[in-house]
């Protein structure tokens, strides 16, 4: 019995040791951005721009309201993904309306829209035109 006392603090030790000493996360630096969306020609009037390094995961969002969007982004050259939502009836009777994004793939989920976000704290401004076909 007590070897099994002793095995089981020798692991819970061990876990606790090999928690503690894990490299604290550190979130990186992100630098001011802000610009223009337009959606055929004329500014978009809601919608989500993100900022996405592929390679690590890493993604900055913002709000688009009235054709506008600022916030922070992380450095580097960046794949930019423009969404627009629009309700639409459910196919389930009952169920309400639900939402579908309008613009198209080619400046969403198979953008082709990139954006060199700088390293020096100076604002960065950006403008993207979209088409809804």
């Amino acid at each position: 019995m007590l070897r099994h006392v002793t095995y089981l603090v020798a692991i819970v030790s061990l876990a606790t040791l090999t928690l503690g000493c894990q490299p604290q996360r550190q979130d990186a630096a992100k630098f001011p951005v802000q610009g223009t969306v337009t959606l055929d020609g004329k500014p978009m009037p809601k919608g989500i721009i993100y900022f996405k390094t592929i390679a690590t995961g890493s993604v900055d969002a913002m709000d688009i309201v009235d054709g506008k969007f600022s916030g922070e982004a992380e450095p580097g050259e960046r794949r930019v993904e423009i969404s627009a939502f629009r309700p639409v009836p459910s196919a389930t009777p009952g169920m309400g309306e639900g939402e579908e994004n309008f613009i198209p793939a080619k400046y969403n989920t198979k953008s082709t829209l990139s954006a060199d976000v700088g390293t020096d704290k100076q604002l960065e401004d950006f403008q993207f035109a979209v088409t809804s076909k």
